[in-house]
């Protein structure tokens, strides 16, 4: 475990526990970051047996905020003060073992107090210690107001409540149920080196009960979560971890021995890698953020691929396109991620309903430049793992009206459902992820 030297040169152990890991992070989140930049360090301070304890904290504290918020808000006589933050997080922290874990108070309401001590905070250990003690006396009293308002039912917040009511009037409370849940492990077999059924039987022969996924004909699932790294054949790229419906994206491009082909956002590479599994093609994988490149590299290298990596912004080609046109584009813009809230609960605090608005004239300039870097007769595959038909169907409609050479293709499948441009996954229980598609052809007359 990491250590640092005081200035009295003895050795000073950093290590945190899964609590005050939970705390810090979720006060990251509430200050603008996200889990995927704050946790990871955190997590290297914390002892490995605890690691699922901290995450399972820091996500389920951001996956069910908004109610144990208000529940917090109802316990304080005041707010902490911005000094404090991390205090208000803890708090949260133990509501959330006691509201949502179920945990038995005398356990969970100690080691919570106790962190204070660590946070070098000791004056507040009244204050949780009064909070979540009155939580375990008052909490059938306290609760069922909290079932009344959506926001607070849901753990959602409210405009993000009213645009999945908006767009999916049927289906909006079964997605807010699924964004609550902790979501499935789904790996993708590298089918250069063998079959889905293949794996499955290391997999049996292994002791890890697993079963085929249902759309994707590489995709299997796991029933428990478990070390990835330790599972047959990581070492060797015999498989990734991807979400069945982003897994869909390599059948619909359907790439071809000897085409050229650009993945507009590529990081982490998934995508990217998926198509050279599928087809020898020369992919360019594409990014504009240097610090997730690595990712993209390292992926190639275990699964034993090749792609041109290049770090530059897609809306300006004139500073990296080299002028050859490409067979096809995969272009996974960026989006708000409505549809990976399980996976990323934090999206729910970092969000705003603003960002939507911003997001989509965004994905409208990615659009118009892939589209001028296509060949006729091209396809270009527009994704996004959002639910929101601002960023998708909508979208998709704008740009098949303003372009009579973009010939929108009818995506008839047994998964998602038709939009008037495209196809909607929504997350399913214990399946896949949110997600939409749509493929466009370039050709040279009026869009279908």
């Amino acid at each position: 475990m990491t250590a640092v030297t005081s200035p009295w040169g003895k050795a000073k152990d950093t290590t945190l526990s899964a609590r005050r890991a939970a705390a810090m992070a979720l006060s990251a989140v509430l200050a603008g970051q996200s889990l995927n930049q704050c946790l990871p360090p955190l997590e290297l301070r914390v002892e490995l047996a605890d690691r699922g304890f901290l995450r399972d904290l820091a996500l389920g504290s951001c996956r069910h905020f908004q109610r144990l918020n208000a529940l917090a808000k109802m316990l304080l006589s005041r707010p902490f003060g911005e000094e404090d933050q991390d205090l208000f997080a803890l708090l949260i922290i133990g509501l959330y073992q006691l509201e949502i874990q179920k945990k038995a108070p005398h356990a969970a309401v100690y080691a919570t107090v106790e962190v204070c001590e660590e946070l070098g905070k000791g004056y507040a250990k009244s204050v949780i210690n009064a909070c979540l003690r009155r939580y375990a006396r008052e909490y059938e009293s306290l609760t069922p107001p909290l079932d009344e308002n959506p926001v607070t039912a849901s753990s959602h917040p409210k405009w993000l409540v009213k645009m999945l009511s908006k767009a999916w009037p049927e289906q909006f409370q079964d997605i807010l149920d699924e964004n609550n849940q902790r979501p499935p492990l789904c790996l993708r077999v590298n089918q250069r080196h063998g079959s889905r059924e293949q794996y499955l039987e290391r997999l049996q022969q292994a002791g890890i009960e697993a079963h085929a996924a249902e759309h994707s004909a590489v995709g299997i699932y796991l029933l428990e979560s478990c070390d990835i790294t330790a599972l047959p054949g990581f070492a060797d790229g015999d498989f990734s971890v991807q979400d069945e419906a982003a897994q869909l994206a390599a059948m619909l491009l359907a790439p071809q021995d000897g085409e050229r082909i650009l993945d507009a956002c590529a990081a982490p590479g998934g995508k990217t890698c998926h198509l050279l599994e599928s087809a020898d093609a020369r992919v360019v994988a594409l990014d504009i953020e240097q610090n997730r490149l690595p990712r993209v590299h390292e992926n190639l290298a275990r699964l034993q691929l090749s792609a041109e990596v290049v770090c530059a912004d897609m809306a300006t080609p004139d500073v990296w396109w080299d002028g050859e046109l490409f067979d096809a584009i995969l272009l996974d813009a960026p989006c708000s991620a409505t549809g990976v809230i399980r996976r990323h609960p934090d999206i729910k605090l970092l969000r705003r309903r603003e960002d939507i608005g911003q997001l989509a004239q965004v994905q409208a300039q990615l659009l118009d430049t892939a589209w001028s870097l296509l060949k006729p007769g091209g396809r270009l595959l527009y994704a996004t793992c959002s639910v929101l038909p601002e960023e998708n169907s909508a979208q998709m409609q704008r740009f098949a009206d303003a372009n009579a050479d973009a010939q929108l293709q009818t995506l008839d499948f047994c998964w998602g459902s038709a939009c008037n441009a495209g196809r909607q996954l929504l997350p399913q229980r214990n399946g896949h992820d949110g997600f939409y598609y749509a493929l466009l052809v370039k050709g040279a007359g009026t869009h279908a």
